[in-house]
């Protein structure tokens, strides 16, 4: 567990929260399609519905670059229909969340917020589509908000406890998800897709990836006795175990619903993508598949690692993403001291804290490549619906003599 006093003074902790902080966005600001409400929807197209969190919403990533736009097009290729997509996905966003438990509020997908959460996020998208039948697909995925990102980059965090919060965030509180959409949703087929390893044993370990271990770790006294070769070994087990059971709750979670679907006669719709990312695609490792420091991969030593580790927070080193400068912008935008209210001193280092965290959000989510590799991993799933789902465009036939 963390402690608080580190939680909201650490400046760099504020940083390595962002590393794989897979964050939150007001979703009601979010992309949309190009209508203004469900009403003007033709249902000569395929509607798609994007929910989750940054993983879902593309983290860094320019819009043509982002999974939901390249499996939008694909679609569009494959079916010969329009693909209307309702973006609802946002940065840092939990399953579930406790009413009041995030202050803050933003227009950018790319600022990591709580909330609005995803069950909320299926509120809105009921609202928008008016008559919810109209949904053809939904890309969703969540939980490792739910299960809380500091809690994997610990390297005090115990594994059987860790353990049972997966099982329930990503197991029971994904199950729950599921059976609320296949019911609101009663038409839609829906992906979900699951996470990958944080780091592995090839990620980086230069000093600079040390200090970031340590300045996470809770100050309990048996963290302060921790060597560095203990705390990476810790790491890299929390970040293993973390792979394996959530893979294995959230695929269990697919599986008991459509279980649950053809026990009350309805289609088997629900679908799991794996994302199976190997340890040589992990945080800072050699063919990472994730967004690092600009200079994340030099080992630097001397006087350069000095100069790297006191500029740290700083404009000298910058995640390195597409859309750095805008999240930045919109970062500073949410956290900044709030005009007429009185703040103390324990609001104003937590909403500095987040303001960090903010900037650095895109660390350790998919890269360009990384998020191909999650398209290419849904079409897999999607291919077999094309056909079987009636989502062809069927073509003009002649009337008269089929023979003609």
């Amino acid at each position: 567990m963390l402690i608080r006093r580190f939680i909201y003074s650490s400046g760099m902790a504020a940083i390595v929260i962002g590393i794989l902080g897979l964050a939150a966005l007001n979703s009601s600001l979010a992309q949309q399609p190009a209508t203004d409400n469900g009403k003007s929807i033709a249902r000569d197209s395929l509607n798609m519905l994007v929910l989750g969190d940054s993983i879902m919403w593309g983290q860094g990533l320019k819009t043509e670059d982002k999974a939901w736009w390249r499996l939008k097009n694909w679609l569009k290729e494959k079916t010969g229909r329009e693909v209307r997509e309702k973006v609802e996905a946002h940065s840092g966003a939990a399953i579930d969340a406790a009413p009041g438990s995030e202050p803050f509020k933003s227009g950018d997908g790319e600022v990591n917020l709580l909330t609005p959460t995803i069950n909320e996020q299926v509120d809105e998208a009921r609202k928008y589509y008016g008559d919810p039948s109209q949904v053809d697909l939904i890309l969703v995925n969540g939980c490792i908000n739910d299960v809380d990102v500091r809690n994997l980059l610990d390297a005090s965090t115990a594994l059987d406890a860790l353990e049972v919060s997966i099982r329930e965030k990503c197991g029971g509180r994904m199950h729950s998800l599921l059976r609320r959409i296949t019911r609101e949703f009663p038409n839609a087929h829906v992906v979900v897709s699951g996470y990958y390893r944080i780091v592995s044993p090839l990620s980086d370990d230069n000093s600079f990836a040390r200090l970031l271990v340590k300045n996470l770790t809770t100050q309990k006294p048996e963290s302060r006795r921790m060597s560095d070769k203990q705390m990476r070994e810790n790491l890299v087990a929390i970040s293993e175990l973390w792979y394996q059971v959530s893979t294995r709750s959230l695929a269990q979670a697919v599986a008991t619903v459509n279980s649950e679907l053809g026990q009350s006669g309805a289609e088997q719709r629900v679908l799991f993508a794996e994302i199976e990312f190997s340890p040589e695609h992990a945080f800072s490792a050699p063919d990472t598949l994730l967004w690092n420091f600009m200079f994340g991969s030099t080992n630097l030593s001397g006087l350069r690692h000095a100069i790297v580790v006191l500029t740290f927070g700083t404009a000298a080193y910058k995640p390195n993403d597409e859309l750095r400068s805008r999240r930045s912008k919109s970062c500073k935008e949410t956290y900044k001291k709030p005009k007429g209210e009185r703040e103390d001193k324990v609001q104003k280092e937590r909403r500095e804290v987040k303001y960090l965290a903010c900037r650095y959000a895109s660390l350790g989510h998919p890269n360009k490549m990384g998020a191909l590799i999650y398209t290419e991993t849904i079409k897999g799933q999607l291919q077999w619906l094309i056909n079987r789902s009636a989502w062809l465009r069927k073509p003009l036939t002649l009337h008269g003599n089929p023979a003609q």
